[in-house]
């Protein structure tokens, strides 16, 4: 309805163009199952779940990319023909560098090195000329940071409330530290192959880590963002710090975001509660995400000791009890049996076991001792349905304010750069070159206090150390699933591994019930399968793009 020539006289218009960028930028909510299912943070809910294919599913494949890779290019060319100012011009063309940045962001976290591609391609009966060959890794990661560097150039510093989730010169350093750690990552822990094709000299690890604490400090120096703090100060240690971890992903304008994708119900929802909430408070979908016990014990206590929970031999008065003194980022995360919820308490345990030890698991069957009290607690775990596998639900993003909720009814932000992601980039590039370890220190040291455990001694600050804090705060983020691959730690995780899971048991004394709970693994968790990440897995599988590009090499394996 609207021609090309009107399109480029008119700011509204340029203005539909570049929303339909950034609405592309590989990010936001998606659909079953979810990125966290093929890492160790869970497990998915189906009996026939995904437990391998980690370079060959939907999440680590996408080509298709080159397709919004042109819409950009054609961009960068048409808006230098603008009927416009040259600031505006500059101010757009900076805008289509970030998203640009990010779509080769996303092919090369995939791939490896892929083909450059600048210029709009035009098909003239030269195929040939149009099949480019892919460039090597390390030169793609300099194009990304080369990008953000012109970016961030002419980017604004800020925005009107209008247009509040559009890119800023931070947020585009933001993007320049994370790149740079992952480029860094490859560099140390990959090894070059197919002539560079994919990996990066290690030499060049440590001109990464740098580049990613350069752009981290000028976020952290410029005191535009912050750690939420709303309902709890880590300084004077009062109010509530579970309630205030929960809050960063429901307040909608909070210091700590620096980049979402924005949704509004009725006119841009989503479902993740809908797929999410304990299955027992729907009778729709719920439980895509079953939180894993792996995960539940890397969460530490708040005295800064390992998270393992001791069960075996043990009796409790209450869950309270098992879980006690825990980081308050799992209660704060993850739903475990008796979690407060809307309504009730979360109502997971796998059976009864009556005084004289007979166990009585029946489904949906009233105890016979108390026929108030069914033998599997309302919330499962069930073998069959979309209930609990693990013994656990989530509670990160869900909206605790509307139990039940149908499809498309959700409407949380989708927060792809906080201030807390900054503040661990810095910590982890420096921990990883051993340069600046004081502020890398302070950086890991805010977050662990904003979250209420005690902060670590610089001896304390490790590699795995590092590690660990990053997997608990940014858990269920869709992070996980890179830093795995880009650490090189997946054919150690995945090695037919069958994952865990914790299942309380009710115990009954004749006139009350206490708890023990029983490690599980195997079937009806992950469907009773191994997990095996090989090493191919660390690239993506090419194959597809290969039918269309007869000059592009597969990763190894594939």
């Amino acid at each position: 309805m609207v021609s090309d020539a009107d399109v480029w006289v008119s700011p509204q218009l340029i203005d539909i163009y570049m929303a339909k960028l950034y609405d592309n930028i590989p990010m936001g909510f998606a659909g079953l199952p979810y990125l966290a299912n093929y890492t160790d943070e869970s497990s998915y809910h189906e009996e026939n779940p995904p437990v391998s294919d980690y370079g060959n599913n939907s999440f680590s494949t996408n080509t298709s990319m080159y397709s919004w890779i042109r819409k950009a290019n054609y961009f960068m060319e048409r808006i230098q023909t603008a009927s416009i100012s040259a600031e505006l011009i500059n101010q757009y063309s900076a805008e289509c560098r970030f998203i640009r940045a990010y779509y080769y962001f996303d092919l090369v976290k995939k791939y490896g090195g892929m083909p450059i591609i600048e210029e709009v391609q035009t098909f003239d009966n030269n195929l040939e000329t149009l099949q480019v060959p892919r460039n090597t890794e390390e030169e793609l990661y300099d194009f990304i940071l080369d990008e953000l560097d012109a970016a961030i150039a002419d980017l604004p510093d800020s925005w009107n409330s209008t247009n509040s989730n559009r890119a800023t010169k931070l947020v585009a350093q933001s993007l320049k530290s994370r790149v740079a750690l992952y480029a860094g990552s490859i560099a140390k822990y990959g090894s070059v192959q197919l002539n560079g094709l994919i990996g990066i000299p290690s030499s060049k690890a440590n001109t990464y880590f740098t580049e990613s604490m350069n752009a981290a400090k000028v976020v952290m120096d410029a005191n535009v963002y912050g750690l939420y703090d709303k309902l709890y100060n880590p300084i004077s240690k009062t109010g509530d710090p579970v309630a205030n971890y929960q809050q960063i992903f429901l307040d909608k304008s909070n210091k700590e975001i620096i980049f979402q994708k924005a949704y509004s119900f009725p006119d841009k929802p989503h479902s993740w509660d809908n797929l999410n909430i304990p299955e027992g408070f729907t009778t729709n979908q719920g439980s895509a995400i079953c939180p894993l016990l792996d995960l539940v014990e890397a969460y530490e206590y708040v005295d800064g000791t390992p998270g393992t929970l001791d069960v075996e031999g043990k009796v409790f008065n209450s869950p309270d009890d098992l879980y006690k003194n825990k980081d308050p980022r799992f209660h704060a995360s993850i739903f475990r049996s008796e979690s407060p919820y809307i309504g009730r308490n979360v109502q997971i345990y796998r059976g009864i076991y009556d005084v004289d030890g007979k166990l009585y698991d029946g489904e949906h069957i009233p105890f016979p001792k108390d026929p108030s009290k069914m033998q599997v607690g309302l919330d499962g775990p069930f073998p069959t349905g979309n209930y609990t596998k693990s013994g656990f639900y989530i509670k990160k993003i869900t909206n605790a304010s509307k139990a039940v909720v149908e499809p498309s009814y959700s409407d949380q932000n989708y927060i792809e750069l906080r201030y807390a992601e900054v503040l661990l980039n810095y910590a982890e590039a420096a921990v990883e070159s051993g340069t600046n370890l004081s502020l890398g220190l302070d950086a890991i040291n805010q977050v662990r206090s904003r979250a209420g455990i005690r902060t670590l001694t610089a001896s304390e600050f490790t590699v795995n150390r590092l590690r660990n804090e990053r997997r608990v705060e940014l858990a269920f983020e869709d992070k996980r699933f890179w830093d795995i691959r880009r650490w090189r730690i997946g054919t150690d995780i995945f090695k037919n591994t069958f994952m865990r899971g914790l299942y309380p048991y009710l115990k009954y004394d004749g006139t009350s019930y206490k708890y023990i709970f029983e490690v599980w693994s195997g079937y009806p968790l992950d469907g009773g399968l191994s997990r095996v990440w090989e090493e191919k897995d660390y690239y993506s599988n090419l194959s597809g793009y290969i039918s269309t590009n007869k000059n592009i090499i597969n990763n190894p394996g594939w």
